[in-house]
């Protein structure tokens, strides 16, 4: 650490990975700013990253670990050493595994948070326990096994060729993907035209050349329309399918009863819109498509994902400049092998006992959310006794709030990692403080395959540690040291050992970067078992799931249950305010003073309907529970939609109630009971029918 200059670090606070200069003096980090060296933000920072200081100086901020000394919910918590934090949590778990088998001990991860989440892997498989989970079954995963099983390759935008057309599909890239959102914007300077595919006026969609506004959770139907379209009207890449593919003879048949008369039935975008995106997206070459959360936030979540990348192989945008292409990665540790991650210490027979298996297509290992929590309400197939939680608060984001406060209420022992006391935390019998990114060394290498770039430590942490810290110190206790490093210095090393350089070589090198590989596929093939993109997937046919992407209406829709639409008329979907991170950073002014409240956004002519004005506070009710939001009108939407605010709860409301978690939860009224997705999982959190009212 240095007492005066500039270091050249990295904003951990989101996925994006973006690269900051810190301004030091005297010892203290005085200005944040975006690198304009840096190749994946180019000096752009958002708000979330400008607010790093108040993050980091929070008065709230946890700088200590803490022990519960009341009841659970009560907010009394006295301070202990942090030897003595570790070896409580060693205890507790190696009780629960002698009595009750490792399976008995949860290891539950929230959203993305880099290397460290590979690290938790490995010490919850060292360990020996099958029930790690995170929130993978509703976010990246879908499409990431989805892009295995059709493409076989890791593929993504080459936005800098620039392309063609661009696809934002059920993403808000402005939002949360900031170093996209303005290659986006780069691109679409350059003359490429931009299509959004969202219920939701984005800021994209303000000036997209088409905006596309389905139905939420019917983005199959609509993928699928547009295929028929494209195969209708001879827009494939013919070459290419021929060549690269197998199944297209099956796929034709398939897409037959997707006319777009049918699909404007299902999604309630008209019929000349369906064909108007599928040619603007066949016949703007080269093209690249944008996925977002919001498909994979629902019960085909996989299934989804695959029929957009059969959209991008039979158009022939897969291997181009300026199409999805593959990059050779910074040459560093492969940190999610099944060797880094210690995979194959679990017996299968244990493995298969994960909870919420049976909802899982056999190729994914993680326990499943919904899983642990009827496990520990039912106390079946076991009852799970310990849980380690790194970075969650889920009390706010996972499915059945109600149902879950309940579940986790019943752990006999549970521990967390955090920066700030949440609903969640306060459930727990230990809370450990989290180092700011400003306070420990790393590497990023995440979503954005094309570059690997260095995090130092510009502050001391006090008594915060980093994640990985935690893990190799908790490694220790629980007699696993021989699986893990002695310091998170060597950790470093290691993921750097492929480019032979030091991580205090690193430094000075600060970046590393990836290669571009085009038309990849012409020396060997692509990844799948046929060496082809697999259109047709008979590897999921064999694991009992849809071999071709199949549309189904959405378990809870007006047209599957009109009864019950008659009592909950509209359709809620949600998005995430740009100024935070999902449940995270409403405790910090600059951001909260831009979104005091959370906010339904609702037509003008459906609002006039129901009494309600601009900025009344509104319920928003369905058949599991009620949630309160303010009311913004928006002509844009349809006025059959509604859209809610993600992940809220008021730290400011302190302990009482757990800081009103379920006042205006979102997941008060979603549901943790089948049917789920059936290869993933996935619970739906998008789409959910309701009603709306003034509240008195």
């Amino acid at each position: 650490m240095i007492k005066n200059g500039i270091v050249r670090t990295n904003c951990a606070i989101c996925h994006s990975d973006c690269g900051v200069l810190a301004h030091v003096e005297n010892g203290k980090v005085t200005k944040i700013e975006g690198d304009p060296d840096s190749p994946i933000n180019r000096g752009a920072l958002c708000k979330k990253g400008l607010a790093s200081l108040e993050f980091l100086n929070h008065p709230d901020r946890l700088r200590h670990p803490l022990r519960r000394t009341g009841q659970r919910g009560e907010g009394k918590w006295e301070r202990i050493s942090w030897d003595d934090a570790l070896g409580t949590i060693a205890d507790e778990m190696n009780k629960a595994k002698a009595e009750y088998g490792p399976e008995s001990v949860l290891w539950l991860r929230g959203a993305f948070k880099g290397m460290q989440d590979n690290v938790f892997t490995r010490l919850a498989n060292a360990f020996g326990s099958p029930n790690i989970t995170s929130m993978a079954y509703v976010c990246h995963h879908p499409h990431v096994n989805a892009m295995k099983l059709t493409v076989g390759d890791s593929i993504s935008q080459d936005y800098d060729h620039p392309p063609a057309c661009i696809v934002v599909w059920g993403s808000d890239p402005e939002a949360t993907f900031p170093p996209v959102y303005h290659q986006i914007r780069r691109a679409q300077a350059q003359g490429a035209k931009v299509m959004v595919i969202d219920p939701f006026e984005t800021e994209l969609a303000k000036d997209a050349t088409l905006w596309v506004r389905p139905r939420p959770a019917t983005d199959m139907a609509l993928a699928l329309g547009m295929i028929h379209v494209v195969i209708k009207e001879g827009l494939i890449d013919k070459e290419f399918v021929d060549h690269w593919t197998i199944g297209f003879d099956k796929l034709v048949p398939h897409v037959q009863a997707y006319s777009p008369e049918k699909v404007a039935e299902i999604t309630w975008v008209p019929a000349e819109t369906v064909r108007e995106a599928a040619r603007l997206y066949a016949t703007t070459k080269p093209g690249v498509i944008e996925g977002g959360n919001a498909v994979e936030n629902i019960q085909q979540s996989l299934q989804v994902s695959r029929a957009i990348y059969i959209l991008e192989a039979i158009c022939g945008n897969i291997g181009v400049p300026g199409g999805e292409i593959k990059w050779l990665a910074p040459q560093l540790a492969n940190r999610s092998s099944p060797e880094f991650t210690m995979q194959d210490n679990v017996p299968k027979e244990r493995r298969d006992r994960r909870l919420g298996a049976e909802h899982l297509a056999p190729f994914i290992h993680y326990a499943l959310p919904q899983g642990i929590v009827r496990a520990l309400l039912d106390e079946k197939p076991y009852m799970p006794r310990v849980a380690y939680i790194q970075g969650a608060n889920f009390l706010n984001t996972w499915s059945n709030a109600q149902e879950t406060r309940e579940a986790f209420a019943k752990l006999h022992f549970a521990a967390a990692s955090d920066y700030f006391m949440t609903p969640t935390t306060e459930l727990c019998d230990i809370v450990l403080p989290v180092a700011h990114y400003l306070e420990y060394d790393a590497i990023h290498h995440g979503l954005l395959p094309y570059a690997a770039q260095i995090q130092q430590a510009v502050v001391d942490p006090g008594e915060c540690w980093s994640d990985v810290k935690i893990y190799i110190e908790l490694s220790k206790k629980l007699g696993l040291r021989e699986h893990f490093w002695n310091d998170e210095q060597e950790f470093l090393n290691e993921i750097l050992k492929p480019s032979h350089i030091t991580f205090d070589e690193f430094r000075e090198i600060g970046v590393l970067h990836g290669v571009k590989r085009y038309r990849f596929f012409e020396e060997s093939g692509f990844g799948t078992p046929s060496g082809k993109i697999e259109i047709y997937s008979r590897f999921l046919e064999e694991n009992g799931a849809d071999p071709l992407p199949t549309y189904r209406e959405p378990h809870d829709s007006p047209y599957r249950d009109p009864a019950l639409a008659e009592e909950y008329p509209l359709i809620l979907t949600c998005r995430k305010p740009a100024l935070f991170r999902h449940s995270n950073l409403r405790q910090i002014p600059s951001l909260r003073s831009g979104r005091p409240d959370p906010i339904l956004n609702i037509h003008p002519k459906t609002a006039k309907k129901l009494g309600i004005k601009e900025g009344d506070w509104v319920y928003v009710e369905n058949k599991r529970g009620k949630i309160s939001h303010r009311a913004e009108f928006t002509e844009s939407l349809d006025p059959r939609v509604v859209v809610g605010d993600h992940g809220w709860w008021y730290p400011e409301k302190g302990v009482g109630d757990l800081y009103g978690f379920g006042e205006s939860n979102l997941n008060m009224l979603t549901n943790n009971n089948p049917p789920f997705s059936p290869e993933m999982g996935s619970a739906v959190f998008r789409g959910l029918m309701c009603k709306v009212y003034k509240k008195a």
